[in-house]
C-alpha cells in the first residue's frame, strides 16, 4: 500500500527556498492566503469515499509526506501551493510540453495544428512584438497558452492532472546553465532564481513564469530554460517595455548562474 504515495514526486533539499520564504513576511502572507482559500467552505473538497480518505491519511502519516495529505485536502501539493501563491515558478515542460503550449515555431510562424485556434488580432499583435523586440542571445519569443495544473486522486488512488485557467500571451524563453549537472535539486534551483523571480513579479505582476530543468539541448549539451509569459489582454499596450525590463532581470540572473557554474556552462 505504501507505494501509492511514492507516485507524488517528493521534493528534496528544500531548506534554501523554504528559508527565503519564511524570511519574507509578504511571502508568508501569500502562502497563508493560498492555503486557507482552499480550506474555506466554498473550496473545501469532501472525499466521497471514507475508505480512500483513510488510506491517504495513513499513507501520508507513514511516509511523512505532507504533499500527499495536501493533495487530498485541497488538490494541491506543497509546491503546487507555492506556485499558486506565486512564490516559485511554474514547471516548464519543454517546447513540446503540455504546459505551456507553444502556438508558434522559432521563426514566429503559427504551427499547423494551432492555426484555427488563434485569432487574427492575437497573431498580428504577436508578430508586431516578434518583429520589434530584439531578442537577447539564447532567447526566443513565442505565442503560447499557459495553464494552471490541478491535481486530484482517482478512485484507484492514481494522480490525475487537469489544465485550467488558460491565458494566451507572448512568452520569451531564455537558456540558462544546467543546474542538474551542478547537483542541484528543483528547490535549490528555485532558490537561486528567487530574487530575479521577485523582480519579474514587481515588473510584470500578471506574468506567468516557468522554469524547466534540462528542457533544452544544443550541440548535445542540455540546459535549463526560464520562460515568462505576458498575457496579451493585460500587457497589450506596454508589451515591449516589459520585455526589455525582463531581459535585464533574466540576463543578470544568467550571469550570476554562469559565475557559479563556470563561463563555459552555456554557449552564448
Amino acid at each position: 500500500m505504501s507505494d501509492i504515495i511514492s507516485k507524488i514526486p517528493k521534493e528534496e533539499a528544500v531548506e534554501a527556498i523554504f528559508s527565503k520564504i519564511i524570511k519574507s513576511p509578504v511571502a508568508c502572507e501569500r502562502l497563508s492566503e493560498a492555503f486557507y482559500e482552499h480550506l474555506s467552505e466554498d473550496n473545501l473538497v469532501v472525499d466521497s469515499s471514507p475508505e480512500r480518505l483513510a488510506k491517504i491519511l495513513f499513507l501520508a502519516y507513514e511516509q511523512q509526506d505532507i504533499s500527499a495529505l495536501l493533495l487530498e485536502i485541497c488538490q494541491k501539493s506543497m509546491f503546487d501551493l507555492l506556485r499558486e501563491a506565486y512564490l516559485i515558478p511554474k514547471r516548464f515542460y519543454g517546447k513540446k510540453g503540455r504546459n505551456p503550449v507553444l502556438l508558434t515555431d522559432v521563426d514566429g510562424n503559427l504551427l499547423q495544428e494551432t492555426r484555427s485556434k488563434v485569432s487574427g488580432h492575437e497573431y498580428s499583435k504577436f508578430k508586431e512584438i516578434y518583429e520589434k523586440h530584439m531578442c537577447a542571445p539564447r532567447s526566443k519569443i513565442y505565442l503560447a497558452d499557459g495553464f494552471d495544473i490541478v491535481r486530484s486522486y482517482t478512485e484507484n488512488l492514481e494522480i490525475e492532472e487537469k489544465l485550467e485557467n488558460r491565458r494566451r500571451g507572448v512568452m520569451i524563453l531564455y537558456a540558462l546553465p544546467d543546474t542538474v549537472s551542478l547537483g542541484l535539486t528543483d528547490a535549490e534551483a528555485y532558490a537561486i532564481a528567487w530574487d530575479s523571480f521577485k523582480f519579474i513579479q514587481k515588473c510584470a505582476p500578471s506574468s506567468m513564469v516557468y522554469y524547466g530543468r534540462e528542457t533544452g539541448e544544443k550541440n548535445e549539451r542540455k540546459f535549463d530554460e526560464i520562460g515568462i509569459l505576458l498575457p496579451i489582454h493585460q500587457f497589450e499596450k506596454k508589451m515591449l517595455q516589459h520585455l526589455e525590463e525582463i531581459d535585464g532581470i533574466v540576463l543578470a540572473m544568467r550571469e550570476k548562474m554562469m559565475q557559479k557554474a563556470g563561463k563555459d556552462s552555456l554557449e552564448l
